[in-house]
């Protein structure tokens, strides 16, 4: 009786729980014989409410767990501190996603997902049969399709999302530990200049065909297409800093008006007009000033540490660059030349305090 009215009235959760609201029912029932089947045509009543609330415990404990779960590759990959572990398992900054689709010996689990303001990452994993072996030129041939609600992010016609780069590859930043012939990490992102917000949007991502690169054409391995699809949690807006404070940009005093900053994104937003005198020099001159001519404002501005309020530095791998790549934009209506990019690891936004331009050597403090 119990079980065929299980799927009708709780809901779902994991199988733990199922057993001890079962016991708990048993355990009523027992305690008073009289009148049995009267308790039993009210089960659906009172009897259930008292079960849940015995189980309330377990069940708050349950849900707390099952919301975000930090793994091995997660934290190898953004090489978070405890207290970033701690607070970001009550956001939806990053979903554990665990969709796995098994094509030829090949299975592909869509492990975890990232989203900010300017980008989009998923991360998977790929296992192999014994027959099947992968190196560190294994891809995938292609995305064929990458759909943020219903729309392509890379299509021809109109009904295009739009997007500044978009593509899936091994993850190199963990190249030197994947030496596994038949487990390996994969991301694919989207990176895009643009306000658009990705909070609760449904994303699909269709991968073909496991191939193996060549130096100069690719090898199918694996014929398969493996289908993914999943809905993005709530996506919060950058913290804005108030900088308003000049900065030596290599022989260029520039106004820094302003940052906006997230755990995996930041932007600066420069005074136009002294920004821009950099670029009439090259126009006008052919060269900048300062010690590296050849420089423009985006590698100046390329952030290789960060200071927080207690002293402590952090120093970036920046090996292979953020991890959602960055651009210019030059918006004169408004005043201000606006650099974007990206972390290559999380950040402690709440105690951020300063940031270091590694190519000019020039810290620039953005609060008070």
């Amino acid at each position: 009786m119990l079980e065929n009215k299980w799927n009708n009235i709780a809901p779902e959760v994991p199988q733990d729980f199922h057993d001890k609201f079962e016991e708990t029912l048993r355990q009523i029932e027992q305690a008073d014989p009289v009148d049995k089947k009267y308790k039993r045509k009210r089960i659906s009543g009172r009897l259930l409410i008292a079960a849940a609330v015995i189980c309330t415990g377990m069940a708050v404990t349950v849900a707390a767990k099952e919301f975000f779960k930090w793994n091995d590759y997660l934290v190898k990959r953004l090489d978070p501190s405890e207290e970033q572990q701690e607070t970001l398992q009550e956001s939806t900054y990053i979903q554990n996603i665990d969709q796995s689709v098994t094509q030829n010996g090949v299975t592909v689990t869509l492990t975890d997902s990232v989203q900010d303001q300017g980008f989009l990452y998923a991360f998977f994993e790929v296992k192999t049969d014994d027959n099947i072996s992968m190196t560190d030129n294994t891809s995938f041939e292609e995305m064929t399709h990458f759909k943020i609600d219903g729309k392509e992010v890379y299509a021809d016609d109109d009904n295009r999302f739009g997007s500044l780069s978009t593509g899936v590859s091994q993850d190199n930043l963990l190249n030197y530990e994947q030496d596994s012939a038949h487990s390996k990490y994969f991301t694919a992102g989207i990176s895009y200049d643009s306000d658009y917000d990705l909070s609760n949007k449904t994303v699909e991502i269709t991968l073909k065909n496991l191939t193996e690169e060549g130096d100069y054409d690719k090898t199918v391995i694996t014929d398969g297409t493996w289908d993914f699809k999943w809905t993005l949690g709530a996506v919060k807006p950058p913290t804005t800093l108030e900088v308003n404070r000049k900065c030596d940009f290599g022989g260029y005093e520039i106004t820094v008006k302003k940052m906006e900053v997230t755990p995996l994104l930041w932007s600066l937003y420069l005074d136009y007009d002294e920004a821009m005198k950099m670029y009439e020099d090259e126009k006008n001159k052919f060269e900048y000033a300062g010690t590296d001519y050849g420089m423009d404002l985006y590698d100046r501005t390329n952030i290789d540490q960060v200071r927080y309020k207690d002293g402590t530095v952090l120093t970036l791998d920046l090996t292979m660059g953020g991890i959602a790549g960055g651009g210019e934009k030059q918006d004169k209506e408004n005043g201000v030349l606006i650099i974007r990019n990206s972390f290559p690891q999380l950040v402690d936004v709440d105690n951020l305090q300063a940031v270091h331009f590694g190519n000019i050597d020039q810290w620039l403090e953005v609060r008070e």
